[in-house]
């Protein structure tokens, strides 16, 4: 039954025809299978929109090459039930369907070089969302699929890495009593095309060529029909988005993007359009002012320690978020975006000027990890809330942060803001290390758009 809450309007009973796509834990994600899927139903007119179980500010593009939409993310960490369905529903409603890719097996955090792009978890997910599930079964490039049941109650099976596709009847049929599942799709081994993706970094393209073979192989043993009407074989029920504040002033947000930064969430810039902010995109590696009138500014996500030197000539930009932050106005970074503003940054033995705007040195860490889920508590009052407001969040496995205050900074105007040191502040300038969802806190972003200039205080005790 569908519940309420006094964030969330609970909307009519409503058809997003939608299914969980199960792959293994230590897959690649998106897995060949799903871009099969995604190449396939596009060239069959079908738009479907592709979730990861897994928050990532980085977007892949070879998902919206396969799709023809950009892919999008949902995270049980992040997000609440209710912000589960207001995030997949405002996703998948413009779609013809929705796959939800990820794994039933539990993840584990913190495991391999970074960026760790492994499929997350999917079963609070697939509970919440009410998916029917698909498992994708690797049969290894074998002929015959001589595996275990999965422990989870699957709706359907899809054969992948098929090797021995002569004997299909017999497959199909030794696959029907080992699952006791309908069979929606078989997809042959192609080891090329499965070395290729293994060894393709996860932002790059992948060729055309390439994704009309996948499109290719699934509909050839695919039941289309059969995948759709499984898809849409339950009702939604419906979330719409959380009631918004009328602004009380114009609210314009500046977000950098370009060849260094641009690791946002969907989810953060979608919020701040639905609170009546207008976003306008700039560069710090080649503009030299920031845009006019601009209430906040935003530094995602970004790899600054490869364009240090492009990056540290551009003093008219840096000149501009510093006059930006002295004149009283919002400043606020993450990951990457955080070290870029630090006193220095420390990357491939070398030390270089930051912006000088936060009090610390960014070091690249050696041995680079994958962000780890976390909670922080803030230890004095911001605009992000009130000392004790606690945050969920990934935390960035490539920098530390090391303190590093001017002589002449003020204890009441610059400092730290959690006690793990990766959170820091300046006047209203905000850098952190962690990743955090502002659709799942409403409120923060309506501070932006309701003209409110909160100081910050002293420290005070939590309780």
């Amino acid at each position: 039954m569908c519940s309420s809450s006094s964030s969330f309007l609970v909307v009519k009973m409503a058809r997003l025809p939608r299914f969980a796509l199960a792959t293994q834990s230590d897959a690649v994600e998106p897995s060949l299978a799903s871009l099969a899927i995604l190449a396939g139903l596009r060239q069959k007119e079908l738009r479907v929109q592709h979730f990861r179980c897994l928050a990532r500010p980085f977007g892949t593009a070879c998902v919206r090459q396969a799709s023809g939409l950009p892919g999008r993310h949902l995270d049980s960490w992040l997000m609440s039930p209710e912000t589960l369905r207001c995030v997949f529903s405002r996703g998948a409603r413009m779609a013809d369907l929705a796959l939800v890719e990820g794994t039933f097996a539990p993840r584990p955090h913190g495991l391999g070089p970074y960026p760790f792009d492994q499929p997350g978890p999917l079963a609070a997910i697939a509970e919440t969302l009410d998916l029917p599930k698909i498992a994708v079964v690797d049969c290894g490039g074998a002929g015959l699929p001589f595996l275990t049941t999965p422990a989870t109650d699957f709706d359907a099976i899809i054969l992948d890495n098929l090797g021995d596709v002569s004997r299909l009847e017999s497959i199909l049929l030794c696959a029907k009593h080992t699952f006791r599942k309908p069979v929606l799709a078989v997809i042959e081994s192609l080891p090329e095309i499965r070395s290729f993706l293994k060894a393709r970094a996860n932002d790059e393209l992948i060729p055309e060529p390439i994704l009309e073979r996948l499109a290719d192989a699934f509909l050839r043993w695919a039941d289309v029909p059969a995948l759709r009407a499984l898809a849409d074989s339950r009702s939604f029920c419906g979330i719409a988005d959380p009631p918004c504040p009328v602004a009380t002033r114009r609210f314009r947000v500046a977000y950098a993007h370009d060849e260094v930064f641009g690791g946002y969430f969907p989810d953060t810039l979608e919020t701040l359009q639905a609170f009546g902010a207008e976003l306008v995109d700039f560069s710090p590696l080649k503009d030299e002012a920031l845009p006019s009138d601009v209430d906040l500014v935003m530094i995602g996500c970004g790899f600054p320690d490869r364009y240090l030197d492009a990056l540290t000539a551009n003093l008219s930009l840096i000149n501009a978020l510093q006059q930006h932050v002295c004149r009283g106005n919002r400043l606020y970074t993450e990951g990457g975006g955080t070290a870029y503003l630090g006193r220095t940054i420390v990357a491939g033995g070398r030390s270089v000027p930051g912006a000088g705007i936060l009090p610390f040195d960014a070091i690249l860490r050696k041995n680079q990890r994958s962000p780890v889920p976390v909670r922080r508590v803030l230890s004095r009052d911001c605009w992000l809330g009130q000392a004790g407001t606690e945050f969920r969040g990934y935390r960035s496995g490539r920098w530390t942060l090391r303190p590093a205050a001017e002589p002449t900074d003020c204890p009441l105007r610059s400092g730290i803001l959690t006690g793990q040191r990766d959170m820091y502040h300046r006047k209203l300038a905000i850098g952190s290390l962690i990743h955090f969802h502002f659709s799942s806190f409403p409120h923060v972003i309506s501070t932006f758009a309701g003209g409110r200039h909160p100081e910050f205080t002293l420290p005070r005790p939590l309780s």
